[in-house]
């Protein structure tokens, strides 16, 4: 599956095609999907004007967080479906207990919380195929 698809990667996709990306181009494509706005909550900072620092000379402090977002963004709608994304990055989550997932990556440590996450990930992104398929 490209980038460009509109279709959501599998999680393996995903996770393997970020992994190979520099940062920079994490921070871009992630900001181009779920806009400066969340990219900025997630990565723990309060003003977009970091976010565009990090795409040109400097690095983020949470690098690992910003990866795993921008996977769980692929799997959950691709390149070309950003408002499935953002609706999942934005609203409670039932999966997650009700939390926001956005604030959730931003407050709560990857390693607590990335499991869950790629699960209710993989089980909204389902729904999305079954919608549309």
């Amino acid at each position: 599956m490209n980038a460009g698809d509109g279709a959501g990667r599998s999680d393996i996709d995903a996770h393997d095609y970020v992994v190979g990306l520099p940062i920079r181009a994490v921070v871009t494509e992630l900001t181009e999907l779920l806009g400066a706005t969340t990219v900025a909550v997630i990565g723990g900072v309060k003003e977009t004007r970091a976010v565009q620092q990090w795409m040109i000379d400097r690095d983020p402090q949470r690098p690992h967080t910003l990866r795993f977002a921008l996977q769980i963004a692929l799997m959950l709608g691709g390149r070309d479906d950003h408002e499935f994304a953002r609706a999942w990055f934005h609203a409670p989550n039932p999966r997650l207990g009700d939390r926001i997932p956005m604030i959730a990556l931003r407050d709560l440590p990857l390693e607590d919380v990335q499991h869950q996450f790629l699960a209710a990930a993989r089980a909204f992104a389902m729904r999305g195929e079954q919608a549309t398929g």
